[in-house]
C-alpha cells in the first residue's frame, strides 16, 4: 500500500480523475443539503411531532395525530426502503409527509426539496409511489352501496336536509387542471380554455364520495365521460340493487323511481333526473320549484368538490404531472377526503359551521356555460317529473 502512495505516477493519474469528475460539473454523490437531512430536515419533522398540538398538524397535514398515525401503520411497510452502504433509506415517515404536504398545498417538487431535504429526482418517485398504496389501503372508503336498504338510508338522508324526495346521489364532474401533456393536441383542452382530466364523483347528502372516476380528457363532456364508466355499465344493467319505484306518499299512486340528480349535461333517464331546461322567466311557479329543491340537492357534489379543493389545494392545479399520475394525486385526495370525514379528523378537516344547508336559488347561474344533453326524454319520465314538481310545490316540507 506504501509503495502505491508512494508512486507519484499513480498520484497523478488520481489528481487527473479528480480533475475530470470537477470539469464535467459533478462534485458530489449528494448534495451537503441532503446529507444533512437527519440533522436539518428532519428538526421540521421533530419539532411538529414533539409539539403535539392537533392545530398544528391540522394546517400541516389536514389532519388530526390519531389518523396521521394510523395511517403511518397502513403504509409503513409498503414504502419502507432498505438502508445501503451509500446513504441511509428515506424512511416511511418521510415519505408519508411528503405526499400528504404535497396532497395538502400542492407545492412544487423543488418547493419540498428545500422543506424536507430530499433532493427532486427522490420526491418525483415517492409520491406516485405512495398515492399508489393510500388509494389501495383506503378501498373501503369509497363504494357504492351494496343493498336496498343503505340506498334508502341515503335517500332519507336527502330528504331530511334537503327536501328532494327518492335521491339517491348527486353526480357532477370537475376540471382539475394539468399541464398540457406532450404530443396532445386539444386532447386535454377543455370549454374553460385550460388543459384538464376530470374527476366524476357520486357524492351522497352528506359530503362523502360514493364513486369517484378520474382520468377523463377535458376536451369530452360529463355526460360523455359518465358514459364510459363502470357505474353507468352497473346502473344501465340494473346492478347496483337500487329500491324499486314507490309512491312520494298518501294517497298517490303515481311510483316514482329512485334517481341520481344530475344537471343538464347528464341524460334524463330512468335513473338519472336533471331540471328543466330554459330559463326562470320561460318556466312556471311549479317548474322552478323543481328547478330550485332539484339544484338545492344536487349541490352537495358541487360543495364536496370545493372542501377537497380547499383542503387538498393540488387540486386547484395546475398539477404539474403528466396525466396518469395527476390521476393518482387527485384520486388519493378523494380517499383522504371521506377517510377524514369518518375519523377523529372530521371536525377539524371540515368544521360543522362551515356546511351552509340554507343554499340560495342558484339554478340558471351554475347551468349557463354547461354543455347541455338535448335529447328528448320519453313522455313517462317527462310525467314522472312533473308529478314531483307538484309534490315540492304543494308539499315543499
Amino acid at each position: 500500500m506504501e509503495l502505491i502512495v508512494q508512486d507519484r505516477r499513480w498520484i497523478r493519474e488520481l489528481a487527473n480523475v479528480v480533475t475530470l469528475f470537477r470539469n464535467r460539473g459533478r462534485t458530489w454523490w449528494m448534495r451537503p443539503m441532503f446529507f444533512r437531512r437527519e440533522w436539518d430536515g428532519n428538526v421540521l419533522l421533530r419539532n411538529i411531532m414533539a409539539e403535539e398540538i392537533n392545530d398544528t398538524i391540522v394546517k400541516f397535514l389536514r389532519m388530526k395525530w390519531e389518523d396521521y398515525y394510523f395511517l403511518e401503520s397502513l403504509l409503513a411497510a409498503n414504502i419502507e426502503r432498505m438502508d445501503t452502504n451509500m446513504r441511509d433509506a428515506i424512511t416511511p415517515r418521510e415519505r408519508l409527509l411528503i405526499t400528504l404536504r404535497y396532497l395538502a398545498t400542492g407545492e412544487t417538487y423543488a418547493s419540498l426539496q428545500f422543506l424536507f431535504k430530499v433532493s427532486q429526482s427522490s420526491i418525483r418517485s415517492i409520491i406516485p409511489e405512495v398515492c399508489d398504496c393510500l388509494i389501495a389501503a383506503l378501498q373501503e372508503y369509497i363504494k357504492l352501496p351494496s343493498n336496498k336498504q343503505q340506498w334508502l338510508e341515503i335517500s332519507d338522508m336527502f330528504k331530511q336536509r334537503w327536501n328532494f324526495p327518492h335521491a339517491v346521489g348527486a353526480i357532477d364532474g370537475k376540471h382539475v387542471p394539468i399541464r398540457s401533456p406532450k404530443h396532445s393536441g386539444s386532447d386535454y383542452f377543455n370549454y374553460k380554455k385550460f388543459h384538464s382530466i376530470v374527476m366524476l364523483a357520486l357524492v351522497d347528502a352528506d359530503y362523502n364520495f360514493l364513486y369517484v372516476n378520474v382520468g377523463g380528457q377535458g376536451s369530452i363532456s360529463d355526460g360523455g365521460i359518465f358514459k364510459n364508466t363502470q357505474l353507468y355499465e352497473m346502473l344501465e344493467t340494473n346492478r347496483l340493487d337500487i329500491p324499486d319505484p314507490e309512491i312520494l306518499r298518501v294517497p298517490y299512486v303515481t311510483k316514482v323511481p329512485y334517481f341520481i340528480l344530475g344537471d343538464k349535461a347528464f341524460a334524463f333517464t330512468n335513473y338519472c333526473i336533471r331540471p328543466y331546461g330554459g330559463a326562470d322567466n320561460t318556466l312556471g311557479a311549479i317548474q322552478r320549484t323543481f328547478n330550485y329543491f332539484q339544484s338545492r340537492a344536487r349541490m352537495t357534489v358541487e360543495n364536496t368538490f370545493g372542501i377537497v379543493s380547499n383542503r387538498f389545494q393540488v387540486i386547484r392545479g395546475p398539477i404539474l404531472l403528466e396525466p396518469q399520475k395527476a390521476r393518482k394525486v387527485v384520486l388519493t385526495a378523494a380517499y383522504l377526503h371521506n377517510f377524514l370525514r369518518k375519523r377523529a379528523s372530521r371536525d377539524y378537516y371540515m368544521p360543522t359551521a362551515s356546511l351552509n344547508r340554507n343554499t340560495t336559488n342558484r339554478t340558471q347561474t351554475a347551468l349557463e356555460s354547461l354543455q347541455t344533453i338535448s335529447t328528448r326524454a320519453p313522455d313517462r319520465l317527462l310525467c314522472i317529473r312533473n308529478h314531483v314538481a307538484n309534490d315540492l310545490y304543494y308539499n315543499p316540507t
